[in-house]
């Protein structure tokens, strides 16, 4: 019995032992502020756990599972999946494509993201069985058999086919993700397999002088987003192998090779000798020499070789982009697009993609003066969704929604080295006092009409959302403008909340905030025509856009799609000349339109403008100053108006009638008003497809639940015997 009970003692202790050693080391969030470079220090963890618990609903699947499709119905796409394992969706299609790249992010967002109450370690074996499967040459037959191969780098799940190859960046990550499960979890195993995974990745992923290639089976040009050089001096450190010191050193002198002497920015794929941009055959789709979406996670990576081992050429890399990236952006992650050229040039609509937005953006968290910036990058992966299923009509795909965590872990101290903690220190996140709120502005707010004016114009108006997000001083409705030691100043600080999701089926309510100004008390609508300039003094901080405030776009219903310019955010008061003129196409030479807006000619917006506004626009939400002391009209030759009224410099006679012709629509009905008794009307898809055409005699509207059109959004244009007229419409 006495032995009984020793046995029974040391099975306990077994037991404890072996949950202890299970349990995470380094619970998220782990909020470590980095040894070098920039910590964002006011998130809201809580918003990280949301993010990724959507991605595993969406992305992460498990041998036998099946996936649910819409009205009920459900797909095997993994039929070919060994026992055991889990994969990471990746459809480029379909839901049954896998890439090794994807095991890899799983299995970093798996350890980083375990803590005492979401212990993720079970998904990560399975994951990481899966790796072991479909090992090089193994095909997913081979799940005891593997010896350290890297994972061939596409998998379809409902065949078993593969695409024969590895891809050097996984076998970097997958390797990084075992020694942090190793000092996560306790198993020695994972440690074990690392540095078989890392000998092997040094045979098959890496040159003699210590380049690295794109993988297994290529090796024809230099991919700059895998220039993982954490990854390389942590497995210095973990095999005692100084090769991986060289492979960090001679990474980074190929990657300030390929970078753009201007811009900073490196191409997809990188030419070994002439260090150009090229295409590639290891490259997935046309590959090529743009900034794409495999270039933009370079600036994560070197972020992160700077985080953990304050590697001054990674920074430097970082540098190089920094000034021109705020600079070109505003000083607003969100005006990062989608793609750029090298020198800067992108022909990409604005909108926010956690690709670019988080990867190019946490370039500043290795500058010495990140300018704020790294806060709007924050906002901007936060208030970004990620799809709740593969097939879902809204949020981010695989790949965006991926890397959103990622950056998100590494932006805001939690991704550090657990390898090695020398040198990090806790800090306790502080959402409340940890980011910028707006205040009053300094000065004394002047009543509508109290004489005051900015170079003789008075009819200044604040206005904002009531939304629930939004913040701004002076509240909306007053006037705006303060004294200021005496001098009358137009000024404001906001928090604008961020702009939803967009669904094509839903009511959707979109944040707004700025000050603008009427030419006159009755907002009556001046010609500018013979107009060609608006120069103002001001300083700004935040996006913020000039733009006209002008009769057609009110009549197309399209109000917040003005004409305008972005105003550089410049620290002391600035004067800068606005160009409003036409070319000699009757389309504006400076000012342009959002995207989502039609575009109005010149010539067509010019005879009818009622004043101007200066507009907040941070889409995912963010911090915006503005203060403006002189805003004055010039004419063709230069001339100075100070005022629309009383100097009369633009004569009454200038005051241009509305346009009689209008479009707006009220719910599913297209009201048109001014036009010729029988009109033609056509409908086109936003790419130019022309989907309706009718004539109507007699009426001034068209019901589009009339119509075959499914709900969207289309172009509509009314066309009479004298005039034409297109806008935006919306099923």
């Amino acid at each position: 019995m006495k032995n009984l009970f020793v046995i029974a003692g040391i099975i306990s202790a077994f037991a404890i032992t072996t949950v202890s050693a299970a349990s995470p080391q380094f619970p998220f969030p782990q909020n470590k502020i980095y040894p070098y470079g920039k910590t964002f220090q006011g998130a809201e963890t809580s918003v990280i756990q949301d993010h990724f618990n959507t991605w595993k609903k969406a992305w992460y699947t498990e041998a036998g599972q099946f996936y649910a499709l819409y009205g009920g119905a459900s797909e095997n796409a993994n039929q070919r999946m060994p026992s055991g394992t889990a994969r990471v969706i990746s459809p480029n299609a379909n839901v049954e494509l896998t890439v090794s790249e994807g095991i890899a992010y799983g299995m970093l967002l798996t350890v980083y993201m375990s803590s005492a109450q979401n212990n993720y370690q079970t998904e990560f074996d399975k994951l990481w069985k899966y790796w072991k499967c479909y090992g090089k040459g193994l095909n997913g037959n081979g799940c005891n058999s593997w010896s350290g191969q890297g994972m061939d780098w596409q998998v379809d799940n409902r065949t078993g086919s593969v695409s024969g190859g590895t891809a050097s960046d996984a076998e970097f990550d997958a390797a990084v993700a075992l020694v942090m499960a190793y000092k996560q979890w306790g198993n020695t195993s994972y440690l074990d397999d690392a540095k078989k995974l890392i000998t092997w990745t040094k045979q098959y992923d890496m040159s003699s002088d210590g380049s690295v290639r794109p993988g297994s089976n290529w090796n024809d040009a230099f991919n700059p987003s895998y220039s993982n050089v954490a990854a390389f001096k942590l497995f210095a450190e973990v095999t005692g192998d100084a090769f991986w010191n060289t492979a960090a050193a001679t990474t980074l002198n190929h990657l300030r090779l390929c970078q753009d002497k201007t811009t900073g920015l490196m191409p997809d794929w990188c030419d070994w000798n002439t260090h150009k941009g090229t295409t590639t055959g290891a490259a997935v789709g046309t590959g090529g020499g743009t900034f794409g979406d495999d270039a933009a996670r370079t600036a994560w990576r070197t972020a992160q070789g700077y985080h953990w081992y304050g590697l001054e050429e990674a920074k430097a890399v970082n540098v190089a982009i920094s000034n021109w990236l705020y600079n070109s952006t505003y000083g607003y992650a969100g005006m990062i697009l989608p793609g750029y050229n090298l020198d800067g040039t992108s022909n990409a609509d604005i909108f926010v993609s956690s690709t670019y937005t988080g990867g190019l953006g946490l370039a500043m968290a290795s500058v010495d003066d990140e300018k704020n910036y790294l806060e709007t990058v924050y906002y901007c992966l936060r208030n970004t969704v990620g799809k709740d299923s593969a097939r879902a009509g809204k949020g981010e795909n695989y790949f965006a929604a991926t890397l959103n965590i990622l950056y998100l872990l590494t932006l805001t101290g939690n991704m550090p080295n657990f390898y090695n903690m020398t040198g990090y220190t806790d800090f306790t996140p502080d959402p409340i006092n940890g980011v910028r709120r707006p205040k009053a502005p300094i000065g004394e707010l002047q009543p509508e009409g109290s004489g005051y004016s900015i170079s003789g114009f008075e009819r200044w108006g604040a206005y904002s959302d009531k939304l629930g997000a939004t913040v701004m001083y002076p509240d909306s409705g007053t006037s705006g403008l303060y004294l200021q030691d005496g001098v009358p100043v137009v000024a404001t600080e906001l928090f604008i909340g961020p702009e939803p999701t967009y669904d094509a089926d839903a009511d959707l309510k979109y944040p707004f905030a700025g000050i603008s100004v009427s030419f006159d008390e009755n907002q009556g609508y001046y010609n500018l025509s013979d107009l060609n300039t608006v120069r103002i003094t001001y300083r700004s901080e935040g996006v913020m856009r000039f733009a006209l405030l002008d009769q057609m776009t009110l009549n197309d219903g399209n109000e917040g799609g003005e004409p305008g310019f972005y105003l550089p955010p410049v620290a002391e008061f600035t004067t800068i000349d606005i160009d409003i003129s036409c070319d000699s196409y009757g389309d504006f030479n400076t000012l342009t339109f959002p995207s989502w807006a039609w575009e109005n000619s010149c010539s067509d917006v010019l005879p009818a403008v009622r004043g101007l506004k200066f507009d907040a626009k941070m889409a995912k939400a963010g911090y915006a100053s503005f203060a403006l002391t002189q805003v004055s009209l010039l004419d063709a030759s230069g001339n100075i108006i100070q005022s629309m009224q009383g100097t009369n410099a633009i004569p009454e006679s200038f005051k241009n009638q509305v346009n009689a012709h209008s479009i707006a629509q009220y719910g599913n009905t297209v009201f048109f008003n001014g036009f010729k008794n029988d009109v033609k009307v056509q409908i086109y898809s936003l790419d130019g497809t022309e989907v309706l055409a009718t004539k109507i005699s007699g009426q001034k509207s068209l019901d589009l639940t009339s119509t075959n059109l499914s709900k969207g959004v289309y172009m509509i244009r009314i066309t009479d015997s004298e005039y034409s007229r297109s806008v935006r419409i919306q099923r």
